[in-house]
């Protein structure tokens, strides 16, 4: 059971509805393709971003590029430790334990505490300066941005930090739980810096955005101990830094779209290694992936192209039969460029543009694969193999239906013709 505990700082919140935002890209990673290859951009124009999007060019045209803030007024340096907090500067207090953030700004966070909680409401611009912490919390997340323009969360050069949350969650007036993660947003979040960020997720997910979420830089190590590692509801982009994603669910999430534009990737998941209900484009950077259970990189957008690849190395390894490396549901794979190494039981159709591939495994086309065929026989496309090599829309000319010979009784082994060989009838294989 959940404590249903009302903190006081809620009656301070401003409880907003989210909107989608309108966002437009003219994609330049896609834009020097050759004529031969399958283009997936079209000119700037605007998506909404909760659109059902149908084919990979709207879906590309959707990206919106980060523009970062770097004009920053610094507001507060909070130090924690086992007796609390201590505050130098304004735009923040400390409500019952709680760090309250009130005021746009950048607020440099150092020292170490067990029961540690960061909420952050206001119409600004926020960033967190990660400097050497370790915080835990013992009720929720650790950073919560309950309202917030965009959400910066840096990590200073040299410093490794740890965030870690709780395995049950406090929860509000109407009995929702505050926040979903270790790193929750309900708005746009940015991750940026030269240090190292560690975050174990142990209720949800470890890092959970409402909105867009970009990672530009640094080093990022996610555990996820139960739900989704790194999990967006509209755009994730990750742009460069490294990052290594371990979960017992699926390792990276997006409820729309996934681009990978640089950087170093590591993956390994139980469930799917990287999610999107739409669309996944891959333009550079290293990206290995593995998923024990499930396809190594999947997308639901359910045309061709919704798992685009134009550049990058990309080594990707699924689960045996029925799932695998590249899944596109019942649409084609796309691959411009780059390198891709495919692993697994099967993959989707893959349309090949360019690119130095080694795609092991089946494909299939929908309607789920077939069985494997006796020798010399095809393996199903959506429904039994045929054995043997039969095709029934492609009979011999004295084929007589009527005078078919019998097949053996009790899997018995058939007596071969003068001169040829045994063709032994194996029930597993029926």
């Amino acid at each position: 059971m959940k404590n249903k505990i009302v903190i006081s700082i809620l009656g301070l919140l401003l409880v907003g509805s989210l909107v989608g935002c309108s966002i437009n890209k003219t994609n330049t990673a896609t834009s020097a393709k050759s004529e031969e290859q399958t283009e997936t951009t079209v000119t700037t124009e605007e998506v909404s971003s909760d659109t059902a999007y149908s084919d990979a060019a709207s879906a590309s045209a959707a990206y919106k590029e980060l523009t970062i803030k770097t004009d920053w007024d610094s507001k507060a340096t909070v130090t924690f430790s086992s007796e609390g907090m201590t505050i130098d500067g304004s735009g923040c207090s400390n409500e019952d334990g709680v760090l309250y953030i009130t005021e746009g700004g950048a607020y440099t966070l150092t020292g170490a505490s067990e029961n540690a909680s960061i909420l952050i409401n206001t119409d600004e611009n926020v960033k967190l300066i990660l400097n050497g912490v370790e915080l835990k919390s013992a009720k929720g997340p650790v950073i919560y941005g309950q309202q917030v323009k965009n959400l910066y969360i840096e990590t200073a050069a040299g410093t490794t930090n740890s965030i870690e949350d709780a395995s049950e969650y406090e929860t509000d007036s109407e009995g929702n739980d505050i926040g979903k993660a270790a790193i929750s947003c309900n708005d746009d979040l940015i991750f940026l810096g030269e240090g190292t960020l560690n975050v174990t997720g142990n209720y949800k997910h470890s890092i959970a955005c409402d909105d867009k979420l970009y990672i530009e830089s640094g080093t990022i190590n996610v555990v996820s101990n139960v739900k989704d590692g790194i999990r967006a509801n509209d755009l994730l982009s990750i742009d460069g830094g490294t990052v290594n994603v371990t979960s017992e669910n699926e390792g990276i999430e997006s409820k729309s779209l996934i681009f990978i534009n640089g950087g170093d990737l590591t993956v390994d998941s139980v469930d799917d290694g990287i999610n999107a209900s739409c669309y996944i484009e891959i333009n550079g950077g290293t990206v290995t992936v593995k998923s024990t259970n499930n396809d190594a990189i999947d997308s639901n957008g359910g045309f061709d192209g919704c798992l685009t690849i134009n550049d990058g190395v990309v080594n990707a390894t699924g689960a045996g039969m029925p799932d695998g490396a590249l899944d596109a549901d019942e649409s084609s794979v796309i691959i411009n460029g780059g390198k891709v190494t495919a692993t697994g039981g099967c993959n989707s159709p893959i349309i090949e543009n360019g690119g130095d591939n080694i795609i092991t495994g089946e494909t299939f086309s929908g309607g789920g694969m077939g069985g494997q065929g006796g020798p010399g026989g095809q393996k199903g496309q959506g429904g039994p193999g045929q054995k043997g090599g039969f095709d029934p829309n492609n009979l011999p000319e004295d084929f007589d239906p009527e005078n078919r010979p019998e097949p053996p009784e009790n899997g018995e082994k058939t007596e071969a013709p003068e001169g040829g060989t045994d063709n032994e009838q194996n029930d597993d294989s029926l």
